[in-house]
């Protein structure tokens, strides 16, 4: 026993370094047992505090006391897809590579603290993101998605940090509960980062965010949502290079005994950039609707900007005829999406997609994700539309499922010589090209 005390005595001690009752529990059964006296068990609490303190261990609290409730959350979504592509110039029809691939379309993983009194905080970050939100187009392995402090008041919830303004009913869908397996190219034309043809005028931003709502009629009978956010003009985690400001604003109004609800985004970018310069306006507006009637949906949206003139800059053309910088564009497209039910599992959706870029161009890889127009010319079209029409089974509601869908999409009247310096807007009205699309998605949700 002689041998044995010093052994248990050290033990002890260290059982006791974070004073836990269970551990105080365990020296009075030594003591009980006769394997240590009391003051013993009284000198391994001593020193256990003294090391505790040195340690600083004290200092160190319990999550309880630092965060009300921590919740995790994750998305994996796994896609496959295929597409061929073929342009049609001077009556002369030629075929791009066709592309054939699995990919890991989203892998995200986010973590939400509530630390009480209405504070919480938030991160969300996408593991399979393979490029910035900045238009720089610089490849690297991940990025967020979301980070933001939240405050509930009183007067409305302020999130202030690094989230999407509210610009594109589909861009403002959650990737998990789209209806098509992509967004429609329209979306991505507005929202994608700007590149002299899309416009980079949605998406993600950082700034102070503010949204509320109020419940219509002493029944409940619709709420009435608003908002706004100041945020930086260009899109990504920070713009400190130039000195950039932006306005964007959305409000909308639902009636849910109706089924209908019935909204309005828009924004004021007082300075736009693109390549060409960096001292223009940009304004736009987004009216959507969306309708539910039994098993049947609609959706439908409405996009329009207006770009405004730039004024000459360092490195910018001087000339006033046909070219992007110089130019007023009025870019205008929508979505028409509509979804019915088969059974509590199993929906088919079609979309239809159309877009006028009033001469500012878009190309097939503007649009659509990983169509290839290699080994022919990126030609720059004027107008775009697509059809989409697939099927959504669902495992478990929105946490399990697949979706299958195929895309036509038609590409018109070619911009003769556009680039993005001089951006010619004469038209060729008989060029073309075409793209036809085939993606399958599985998603789970946690």
């Amino acid at each position: 026993m002689s041998n044995l005390k010093p052994l248990v005595l050290a033990a002890a001690a260290a059982l006791t370094v974070t004073a836990h009752a269970g551990d105080k529990e365990v020296l009075d059964l030594l003591v009980k047992k006769g394997v240590i006296t009391a003051e013993d068990r009284a000198k391994a609490i001593q020193e256990s505090k003294t090391k505790a303190s040195e340690l600083n261990l004290n200092e160190v609290y319990s999550k309880e006391d630092a965060v009300r409730r921590l919740t995790f959350s994750g998305r994996v979504q796994v896609q496959y897809e295929g597409a061929s592509y073929e342009q049609t110039t001077a009556n002369v029809t030629t075929e791009a590579y066709n592309t054939s691939n699995f990919l890991l379309r989203r892998i995200y993983l986010g973590a939400k603290a509530d630390v009480g009194d209405g504070f919480s905080g938030e991160l969300v970050y996408n593991f399979a993101d393979s490029n910035t939100d900045s238009g720089d187009d610089t490849v690297r392995a991940g990025a967020f998605d979301k980070a933001v402090f939240t405050a509930e008041t009183a007067f409305g919830k302020f999130d202030i940090g690094y989230q999407k303004v509210m610009f594109g009913y589909e861009e403002n869908t959650s990737s998990s509960g789209l209806f098509t397996v992509e967004r429609s190219m329209v979306t991505r034309y507005w929202a994608e980062s700007e590149n002299n043809r899309r416009l980079g005028l949605g998406a993600r931003r950082v700034g102070v965010h503010y949204s509320d709502r109020k419940t219509l009629g002493e029944g409940g009978q619709g709420d009435l949502r608003y908002g706004v956010s100041v945020v930086n003009a260009r899109q990504g985690y920070n713009d400190v290079a130039v000195n950039d400001y932006g306005f964007y604003a959305f409000a909308s109004l639902g009636w849910k005994p109706l089924g209908l609800t019935l909204g309005v985004n828009a924004f004021d970018n007082q300075r736009f950039e693109n390549a060409v310069s960096t001292s223009a306006g940009a304004q736009g507006i987004n009216p959507y609707l969306r309708w539910e009637a039994g098993a049947f949906t609609l959706v439908g949206e409405y996009l329009s900007s207006d770009i405004e003139p730039h004024t000459a800059a360092p490195g910018s053309p001087t000339g006033t005829n046909g070219t992007v910088g110089q130019v007023e564009r009025k870019p205008t497209g929508y979505n028409a999406t509509a979804v019915y039910k088969l059974t509590d599992s199993l929906e088919v959706v079609a979309r239809y997609s159309a877009l006028d870029t009033d001469g500012r161009g878009i190309r097939v890889s503007d649009g659509f994700r990983d169509v290839q127009s290699a080994p022919l010319s990126s030609t720059t079209y004027n107008e775009t539309d697509s059809v989409f029409a697939g099927l959504n089974y669902y495992f478990n509601k929105q946490n399990a499922k697949i979706q299958l869908g195929y895309e036509r999409a038609n590409l018109d009247g070619r911009l003769a010589n556009w680039n993005g310096t001089t951006g010619a807007a004469n038209v060729t009205a008989t060029d073309s090209a075409q793209a036809d699309i085939v993606r399958v998605q599985v998603q789970i949700l946690f």
